[in-house]
Formats: structure tokens, sequence, C-alpha cells
């Protein structure tokens, strides 16, 4: 986890590290099509990074990007205080 914020120029800017005791899929971040007489068209960019929820009526026509979890039973932790896996 520390390598993501040493690599990442948005980390470094700031962060939060969440232990979770249970997550669960929730949904997907992504881009909105439609069908068109030409084929299908991508919608404005202008919510590109609104989630939609799984079950959503509109879940079939968006392109994923970004998958998007939900945390469940969980503590803010610091990096350095984490033992790294064997």
């Amino acid at each position: 986890m520390r390598a993501a914020v040493e690599l990442c120029p948005h980390l470094r800017k700031g962060h939060v590290a969440l232990l979770a005791g249970a997550t669960s899929v929730w949904g997907v971040i992504g881009s909105r099509y439609r069908l068109t007489a030409t084929g299908l068209e991508p919608l404005p960019a202008e919510d590109d990074d609104a989630p939609v929820a799984y079950g959503h009526s509109q879940l079939g026509w968006f392109l994923a990007s970004q998958l998007v979890r939900e945390l469940h039973d969980y503590e803010v932790v610091e990096l350095d205080d984490l033992v790294p896996a064997a």
C-alpha cells in the first residue's frame, strides 16, 4: 500500500487508509451510451464519474471503467502501522 502512495500523484496530495473487515460489490463507474440510427453513441461525459448501482435500469448501456465496492466494518489506519504480509 505504501507503494501506491509513493507512485500515485493523487494519493501523494492526501489519502486515508481503511482496513475493511468486509466488502460488497455495489456497482460501476463508466461511460453511458445510447443507441442511434447509426449505432452506439456515447452520451456527454459530464456524468462519467457518477457511480451506477448493479440493478439500475441503465446499467446495460454502460461501459464500465471502475468497480465500486461498499466497505463494511472498517477502521481508519496509518499505513506505517500495518505489517506487510509474509
